[in-house]
């Protein structure tokens, strides 16, 4: 992450792969690390893709939830909100946003 100001912090956890958080004195930003798709182009090099712009952490995590959430598809409303509530849980553990 050589492109980031130094006043750029990053929360970084394996619960949020490949998600990650950054912050500033005024914004936090959900992150997506890409790795570029050989089919696609001969680039190998990872790049971030800003996924959001947010007011808190909590509000970055509810964002990480919904776009891990979003990968699949389902049968039903309730099976979506209890995989959603899941990851949740999962991001915030012993946490209180």
């Amino acid at each position: 992450m050589s492109s980031e100001k130094n006043y750029t912090n990053t929360i970084t956890d394996p619960v949020m792969d490949p998600y990650f958080i950054t912050m500033d004195n005024y914004c936090v930003t959900v992150n997506l690390k890409v790795v570029p798709d050989q089919r696609y182009t001969k680039s190998t090099k990872e790049f971030n893709k800003i996924i959001g712009h947010h007011s808190s952490v909590g509000s970055a995590v509810k964002s990480i939830a919904k776009a891990k959430v979003n990968n699949q598809s389902y049968d039903s409303l309730k099976e979506y909100v209890d995989n959603y509530q899941t990851i949740v849980n999962q991001l915030i553990q012993n946490t209180n946003f």
